[in-house]
């Protein structure tokens, strides 16, 4: 399979992936030559500066598209124009009515959008579904969630303005994959600074509220820690992770009933090869995916906007 990945920023992450997969043939755009060259120099790949070439070359069968929000709209209609298949980083599109276009231009192409909605394929949220789903530990009453990021990635801008759609989106979706979109919420931020923020969100449901811990304000040497407290009426899950470490992630599931506590045994994963690995097994075996859908992402795209505006308009 031929990959177009469009975007030497977050790319990088994606690239790293595909380098260690032989099934694969990458070609990265760019624009500029000399981040081009780090990717050549650091997984061989094809560069190109000339985006026309990839729209018009045959042999490229999927499209995956890490440029910034505002021209994913663009850029996956030009690839479903081209017959092409895509995967596309979060946010889906920079609004709800963007998001519309992409859906309906997906469903009439006879190609397949996928979005990086990774956290639904994380081992301990697929855990957490299932026994939401079957009902194993009674009743889901709440869920408390949280996620730090410090600047592992370089000196990126994480303010208010950029929590809901780049920090707490994926966490919001895979709550909202398995509870649907919230009655109501209520969500406040604050601010070290224009680069580093803090949110605290509640979500409430019929039967059931939601907290979001989100905050950027913690330094590089923290680095990305993650987890939940799931309770249910008869029992509680709770994840802690932290999936960037030297020596690999580190998940700890643990369930805690009347009958005592349990480490539940999983394998850390990284995120965005369980995600371009299950998008990549879709594409060859002709698989069904229900996970990583456009209309999927465009219900969790729709709450997070939400939470934006109050987070940006609060006083």
């Amino acid at each position: 399979m031929k990959i177009a990945l469009l975007g030497t920023g977050f790319g990088i992450a994606h690239a790293g992936v595909y380098a260690s997969r032989p099934d694969v043939e990458v070609v990265v755009f760019g624009r500029s030559p000399q981040k081009l060259e780090g990717f050549a120099d650091k997984f061989g790949f094809a560069t190109t500066t000339d985006l026309d070439s990839v729209y018009d070359d045959p042999a490229v069968d999927l499209v995956d598209i890490c440029l910034p929000t505002h021209l994913h709209t663009e850029h996956i209609l030009r690839a479903l124009d081209a017959g092409k298949h895509v995967l596309c980083e979060l946010p889906l599109a920079p609004s709800v009515e963007e998001a519309e276009r992409i859906c309906a231009a997906a469903e009439a192409s006879g190609k397949r959008v996928f979005v990086d909605l990774f956290m639904r394929l994380h081992p301990a949220v697929r855990h957490l579904h299932q026994t939401i789903a079957d009902g194993s530990l009674g009743q889901l009453k709440s869920l408390r969630s949280y996620r730090k990021a410090g600047p592992i990635w370089g000196p990126v801008p994480l303010g208010v303005d950029k929590l809901a759609l780049e920090v707490m989106l994926s966490d919001l979706d895979y709550v909202a994959a398995a509870l649907g979109l919230p009655r109501t919420f209520h969500a406040r931020a604050v601010a070290a600074d224009s680069q580093r923020a803090g949110a605290e969100t509640i979500l409430a449901y019929d039967d059931a509220v939601v907290e979001f811990t989100a905050s950027t304000m913690v330094p590089a040497a923290y680095g990305v820690a993650h987890g939940f407290e799931a309770t249910f009426t008869n029992g509680v899950l709770e994840l802690h992770e932290r999936p960037f470490e030297q020596t690999g992630p580190q998940m700890r599931l643990t369930e805690y009933t009347a009958a005592g506590r349990r480490e539940i045994e999983l394998t850390p994963t990284d995120n965005y090869s369980a995600a371009i690995n299950h998008v990549l097994n879709c594409l060859t075996t002709g698989a069904p995916d229900t996970l990583l859908t456009p209309r999927a992402a465009t219900d969790s795209l729709r709450l997070a906007l939400d939470i934006h505006q109050a987070l940006t308009t609060a006083p």
